[in-house]
């Protein structure tokens, strides 16, 4: 694989599936690992946002987001996917590949949105041995296709 690729994720639930992740299939720093601190909090909206595109998404082209149990309802899940659809300076926007986890629950609701537009790609973390470099590059191509992506929804102001 040759895309860096940021993982988005549920820190307090998720974090033993996106270390596997990373350690099994990242070998090649293919994966940052570049997550949001809590410290955030205390930052103003438009700097948090800065923050995400310079610091945590800078140089990666796919986002993918494990879909958990409380996936949905983390406002730094839904801030992270909706910086990852918008170009800003010589930045284009990430592809968009979601993996529901055996434990999934909803589906966070802009990833959701681009599922349904076709842009987001999806596919279930049972599969991902077989298939997870081809659902990074076919997440990688529909960055092109700039009219399926929808970033219309107001972000998340809190977890719920």
């Amino acid at each position: 694989m040759a895309h860096k690729v940021f993982v988005s994720y549920h820190h307090g639930n998720d974090q033993s599936r996106a270390e596997h992740l990373r350690t099994t299939y990242g070998v090649d720093k293919t994966f940052v690992d570049r997550s949001l601190p809590d410290a955030y909090d205390s930052s103003s909206n438009d700097e948090i946002l800065s923050l995400i595109r310079t610091c945590h998404l800078r140089d990666s082209t796919v986002t993918i987001v494990l879909i958990g149990s409380e996936t949905a309802n983390r406002k730094w899940v839904d801030w992270e996917i909706y910086a990852s659809l918008r170009p800003y300076g010589e930045r284009s926007r990430n592809g968009l590949l979601g993996i529901y986890l055996p434990t999934a629950g909803n589906t966070p609701a802009r990833l959701q949105d681009n599922i349904d537009t076709g842009y987001a790609v999806t596919m279930k973390w049972e599969n991902i041995s077989w298939q997870l470099s081809s659902k990074i590059e076919e997440a990688f191509s529909q960055r092109s296709k700039i009219n399926l992506v929808d970033n219309t929804r107001e972000r998340r102001k809190r977890n719920s």
